[in-house]
């Protein structure tokens, strides 16, 4: 891999990065609540689970479980980018990926759960409540299947 890529990768990466950690912490220190519109709102909440709270539980051993398990797909992720890598294949998707990541590792680590913000409602019905970093990991895995089939295309 070339070093303009390593730095681009990582500006990208830190970037990224530092966005959602600016974003956690305005929510947590400075607005913990505000109705955005009647569709969206800001309201701070703790997730010890997984993506839309799966697996939440105050218990220690659901907790580090669901720690075990994010560890061994970040593992498996490592391994795919690094394989992309010495194939000389972009690895975007997997740096918002890899960034969205760090950041809800980090907020397990610091505040024993992720700190999630974004909450989207209709009426009586509530979706899961996300955070900037969560929209970090969509798009990388949309960019993902983006690229993959890309280049599949390209082949056939």
């Amino acid at each position: 891999m070339k070093i303009q890529n390593i730095t681009l990768y990582s500006l990208l990466g830190s970037s990224l990065l530092f966005l959602d950690r600016l974003t956690k912490h305005l929510v947590m220190y400075s607005i913990s609540h505000y109705q955005v519109n009647q569709y969206v709102s800001i309201d701070l909440v703790f997730n010890r689970g997984m993506s839309f709270g799966l697996f939440h539980s105050e218990n220690v051993m659901t907790f580090t479980a669901v720690n075990i398990l994010i560890g061994c797909v970040i593992a498996c992720l490592a391994a795919h980018t690094y394989a992309r890598i010495v194939n000389g294949k972009l690895i975007i998707g997997e740096i918002f990926i890899f960034a969205g990541a760090i950041s809800n590792v980090l907020d397990r680590c610091i505040h024993g759960a992720v700190v999630d913000f974004i909450a989207l409602s209709y009426h009586d019905w509530h979706f899961a409540v996300f955070n900037v970093a969560d929209i970090f990991i969509f798009l990388g895995v949309m960019l993902m299947l983006i690229l993959e089939y890309s280049e599949s295309w390209k082949v056939s």
